[in-house]
């Protein structure tokens, strides 16, 4: 019994540890972001909360973007790609599209591509903005 007590107490101080947010790892001397991270940037017209995982200094995975506490930007990361969606007050889709990151050794380059889509807030496609290598290439207007 005391065995059987000491095992649940055990495993729920592994279970219920908090997780540790903004830690940084040390990689070739570089201090760099790792693990799950929470950021928060002020404006003169609120604050923006994004919440995510860094991988040796790189955000991969699902970053979420909060602005006064409402769902304002989703962003999923994965080999280069970042699939973006930014949403209305309102919760319906603003716009959605992607974007990439290239990095060599001596300079970061982002930019947009393919087809970038804008919303109203009722949900109806407004217009779609193409873009190659980051360049606005074609606007299609879908209002009628």
């Amino acid at each position: 019994m005391k065995n059987s007590i000491l095992i649940l107490f055990m495993f729920f101080m592994v279970c219920c540890t908090p997780k540790k947010v903004n830690q940084y790892v040390k990689i070739n001397g570089a201090q760099l972001r790792d693990g799950l991270w929470v950021e928060s940037y002020d404006s003169d017209i609120g604050k923006l909360q994004a919440k995510g995982r860094y991988y040796k200094g790189e955000k991969v995975g699902i970053w979420k973007t909060s602005f006064q506490g409402k769902k304002y930007q989703k962003d999923v990361i994965k080999d280069g790609i970042i699939k973006t969606k930014i949403y209305h007050p309102n919760g319906k889709i603003m716009q959605k599209g992607q974007s990439r990151t290239d990095i060599s050794s001596n300079e970061r380059h982002w930019y947009y591509f393919g087809d970038w889509k804008y919303y109203e807030d009722k949900g109806k496609i407004l217009f779609i903005k193409k873009y190659v290598l980051g360049k606005k290439v074609d606007s299609i207007n879908m209002k009628k």
